[in-house]
């Protein structure tokens, strides 16, 4: 169900259009789940969501492109685009010595014409090896966030004045990781910037509230050729509730996997992946069951970029034999 009729007049001219679409935009700004951009690939998009995962792909370079369309059914519907890439730096080396990761990462979120932000960061992480299969892994990403209205209303000392901020940020990530296990921890907005609407008019200054995002994820090989991923994703911050995400991938072999995906009390999806060589492609589309489900509010989201495959790499598959290293090579 569209939203039609916008051309009604209510109140100080401003129209049913614009009401609505803030009505649902400031809804969602105050929500764990919105505040910061969410995907439900999210363990394909690892980089998006810690810093700390820079540098781990073994084919140097890693690129990621993706775009979410939420509300889909909707005129105007909340779309996120996101591009980035890095790389590792240097060798992977001994328990002496650690490697080190680069990259940039760019995010975009817009509502329409009216809401837009853009997001820019460049990062570093620093890799040390832990154990004879474990590494830990300390990454920061520094940019700057821009977010601005594009609304203009005479009769709204608001609406009408030059809504824009640009304001620094950081995102610091901490990572461990195994051939089997890897557990992400990063805080992103932790930076409490103050937003002033209205030129200091009307309103109060409020702050933007740092979110907490955990996850821990599991590869097992249930049967032979069949690799299976399985992630519990937290995200948190204080004025809200946590939100849960469980995700579910079966590797069918080493071109095809499907999955599936559920947000707690808001929304199961189903994921589809295709990889070629280092090509991967990855579809997702969430079904919304939370009450405040209207029309065909659901979602769609697309990756596509250079990645590494998870099944190369993910423990010990059944039926192959176990390799000791030998010490005289690990320099």
């Amino acid at each position: 169900m569209g939203i039609k009729n916008y051309k009604l007049k209510i109140k100080n001219g401003t129209t049913f259009r614009t009401v609505l679409l803030l009505s649902f935009y400031f809804l969602i700004f105050n929500s764990s789940s919105q505040q910061t951009p969410q995907y439900t690939q999210f363990m394909l998009n690892n980089y998006g969501l810690n810093p700390a995962a820079c540098g781990m792909s073994n084919n140097k370079f890693e690129v990621l492109a993706g775009i979410r369309r939420q509300w889909v059914g909707f005129e105007n519907p909340p779309t996120t685009s996101f591009f980035n890439v890095n790389t590792l730096v240097g060798k992977k080396r001994s328990f002496k010595k650690g490697f080190h990761g680069v990259g940039a990462y760019w995010q975009g979120d817009k509502m329409g014409d009216i809401i837009k932000t853009d997001d820019f960061y460049a990062s570093y992480t620093y890799h040390l090896r832990l154990m004879r299969h474990g590494y830990i892994a300390f990454g920061v990403a520094a940019g700057a966030r821009r977010y601005g209205f594009r609304i203009t209303d005479l009769n709204d000392p608001v609406l009408n004045s030059k809504n824009l901020w640009l304001y620094p940020d950081f995102i610091p990530g901490v990572k461990f990781y195994n051939n089997t296990w890897t557990v992400d921890l990063s805080v992103k907005e932790l930076y409490k910037y103050r937003v002033k609407q209205g030129g200091n008019m009307v309103g109060s200054p409020s702050k933007l509230p740092p979110h907490f995002y955990f996850s821990v994820t599991r590869k097992w090989w249930a049967r032979p050729h069949l690799l299976v991923l399985q992630s519990l994703h937290l995200k948190y911050q204080f004025a809200t509730h946590p939100s849960l995400d469980y995700n579910m991938l079966a590797h069918l072999n080493k071109y095809f996997a499907v999955g599936l995906s559920y947000r707690h009390l808001d929304a199961i999806a189903g994921v589809v992946q295709f990889r070629y060589d280092k090509l991967v492609i990855g579809i997702a589309y969430d079904y919304t069951i939370a009450p405040y489900r209207i029309g065909f509010a659901n979602s769609q989201e697309l990756m596509i970029g250079l990645s590494p495959s998870p099944y190369y790499g993910s423990g010990i598959q059944p039926g192959s034999y176990r390799t000791a290293e030998c010490p005289t090579f690990q320099y």
